[in-house]
């Protein structure tokens, strides 16, 4: 389906892609890992055509529709609903025409326009119920839902929602589309644990082919059947999970570090002995052979090993009081939209805390109150003595002064009597080590920002932490090392989060906001996500029902199995033959990867191995060259069934 071959490309003088290769097949689900910075989202431009390649070549099968989120959608005041199905273009266009042919209908004198009206809305009737027409708002709806909307809130106009909720909508609509390939970059940023565990059950359905970018390792073993990771500019596949991949890497790296250390003694060799004996007449003829032996090497792919993991040091949190909050009858509302009301909860000193429910029930609100950012509408949350409450959040990530240095914003927060040194000190522990603490806050990534708003969260003497999303701006190794760091903190938190690794690793237990209170959970996380999903599939169930399809009449039934068979007639030896090509394909490509193992196994460059050698090099040129020439007569192959299943269509 997609296939990129030495990819290079540059902006300004920095390469982000050098020799970056990949294939990815129809129906696989592919995780695109690598660091912040690495170019993932800019491989997803260039396979979307919205970027150029400066070499190398990007080739998508036929006519296939990519599907990717460039923007969250526009604050209008059409329906979330409406603005979902405005996904399927076609769908969209067709039930404009029939309106249209309706109204004219009612219009019309009679005689010959009335039945060319007539037939022409039997035509886009019937293209309608061949694209799904009938049930596209069920399945809408149902998209919807699972991202979190409630039954009454898809039918609300999109201006009424936040940006994030906007770009749930956007989510929607993407999937509603159903693309032959689908690109989502950090797909669960948005959402909450809830609709992060729908998009998991909704992507294993999928049915075209997924490439995700994402650093929740949690989500990637439940999506990902491929690992594609981007280091150096360059692109290996990994079959499997996150978790194989992380063995298989392993393996990988060890055996390419075997095969180099068994090339450069060859090399050693064959250059003392050139060394040695070129200047003897009675050695000339053996030194000239080891140097035409030199020439012919091949040098092994070195790879360098994962850079230790970083490490996020947390200062020791001042003692504080054994109640560190105290919540009694608390309530918040928003003119006469309740948020929640009777809430009574205790958080006792060290205790670490999840704090879980839908997006919009409370989450952040409830935060914000028991920061002292905001008043609560009735009750107390109360912190206990001597417990200081810190708060990291979006608004806190916003609020960085762009002009400052990094020394300088944290400098800001910690304590007057903190001299440069411990300065420096402390946010080493947050991975910003020598001249980085001299960056502007301006040019920062969202990553960095994110750690500098942590170091100066820990630096401000806080033993309540109250985190909300503190991994959205990660990448997987800075996510991994605030996992760790959170596991030996001493001191007391909240935690709001979508990443359920980090949850389930670092969370002792958890209070639920959801229809208008908050509790402690009973029972597992697992159980209460089950729950949740068992009540979004009654309200998609009720909802469907509301918008049922209307029922097929047998007219309609038969001219659909007419033209199947119609399509199954022309398309059959061509489909057949794609079928043979695909096998052989896939047979060759399995050869290919055999043969590139064989070229760097340890002594395959010897001299006693040279026939071998030569025969492994013979063959790989000739299964690539077989393997493009399947690959050209595949692709002919497919656009033609689609170009003839496109005609039939029109024809009908």
């Amino acid at each position: 389906m997609l296939r990129l071959e030495g990819v290079r490309k540059q902006f300004g003088g920095q390469v982000v892609l050098e020799g970056a290769s990949l294939a990815v097949h129809p129906g696989e689900r592919v995780g695109l890992i690598g660091p912040n910075g690495a170019g993932k989202t800019t491989i997803f431009r260039i396979i979307e055509g919205a970027e150029g390649v400066d070499a190398g070549s990007v080739n998508l099968r036929g006519r296939i529709r990519v599907g990717v989120i460039r923007q969250e959608l526009e604050a209008t005041d059409s329906p979330v609903l409406a603005e979902v199905l405005g996904g399927d273009r076609e769908l969209i266009r067709l039930r404009g025409e029939q309106a249209a042919l309706h109204a004219r209908l009612d219009a019309a004198a009679g005689g010959g326009e009335l039945d060319r009206l007539s037939a022409r809305l039997g035509e886009v009737d019937h293209s309608l119920e061949q694209i799904g027409s009938f049930e596209a708002d069920s399945r809408a709806s149902s998209i919807l839902m699972g991202l979190g909307f409630s039954a009454g809130e898809i039918h609300s106009p999109l201006n009424e929602f936040s940006g994030g909720w906007r770009m749930r909508a956007a989510l929607a609509r993407l999937l509603f589309s159903r693309p032959d390939l689908l690109l989502l970059d950090e797909p669960t940023n948005h959402l909450d644990i809830e609709s992060v565990a729908w998009l998991e059950k909704f992507l294993a359905r999928f049915p075209g082919t997924l490439i995700v970018i994402s650093h929740d390792s949690h989500f990637l073993n439940r999506t990902a059947g491929v690992i594609a990771e981007l280091e150096g500019g360059r692109l290996t596949r990994y079959v499997g999970n996150f978790d194989s991949y992380l063995l298989q890497r392993e393996v990988h790296i060890e055996q390419l570090e075997k095969a180099a250390a068994q090339q450069d003694r060859r090399v050693a060799e064959l250059e003392r002995f050139i060394r040695r004996f070129r200047a003897k007449a009675t050695k000339a003829r053996q030194a000239q052979s080891r140097v035409k032996q030199l020439e012919k090497i091949k040098p092994v792919e070195r790879v360098a090993r994962p850079a230790a993991a970083p490490k996020i040091r947390l200062p020791d949190p001042p003692a504080s009081a054994y109640e560190a909050l105290v919540v009694r009858d608390l309530a918040k509302s928003y003119g006469a939209n309740e948020v929640f009301s009777g809430v009574d909860l205790k958080l006792m000193r060290g205790e670490k805390i999840g704090l879980i429910g839908p997006n919009g029930a409370g989450k952040t609100t409830f935060l914000r109150i028991v920061s002292g950012e905001i008043e609560a509408s009735a009750g107390r949350a109360a912190p206990g003595d001597r417990v200081r409450v810190g708060h990291f959040s979006q608004i806190v990530l916003d609020a960085l002064e762009p002009a400052q240095s990094v020394i300088e914003s944290a400098g800001e927060a910690a304590p007057p009597s903190t001299t440069k040194t411990a300065l420096r000190s402390l946010l080493g522990g947050f991975l910003f080590s020598g001249e980085s603490v001299f960056k502007k806050v301006s040019v920062l990534s969202g990553g960095e920002r994110a750690r500098l708003a942590l170091a100066r969260l820990f630096m401000s003497g806080a033993n309540l932490l109250l985190l909300d999303e503190p991994t959205n701006h990660l990448d997987m190794s800075a996510r991994a090392a605030l996992e760790e760091a959170l596991e030996a903190y001493a001191g007391t938190f909240i935690l709001v989060a979508h990443d359920r690794d980090l949850l389930e690793s670092v969370c002792e237990s958890y209070w639920v906001v959801e229809e208008g209170t908050i509790r402690p959970l009973r029972g597992s996380l697992d159980g209460y996500l089950e729950g949740v999903a068992a009540r979004r599939q009654g309200e998609k169930e009720e909802a469907a029902e509301k918008t049922a399809p209307r029922r097929r009449d047998r007219e309609a039934r038969r001219r659909s199995a007419e033209s199947r068979n119609r399509v199954h007639r022309e398309t059959r030896d061509l489909k057949k033959k794609s079928a043979t090509l695909e096998e052989r394909i896939h047979r060759m490509e399995s050869e290919e990867d055999d043969l590139k193992m064989q070229l760097v196994e340890p002594g395959i460059y010897d001299g006693a191995n040279k026939a071998k050698l030569d025969s492994l090099l013979e063959r790989h040129k000739e299964v690539s060259g077989a393997l493009r020439a399947d690959m050209e007569e595949w692709e002919k192959i497919a656009i033609a069934i689609e170009d003839i299943e496109a005609a039939l269509r029109e024809e009908e």
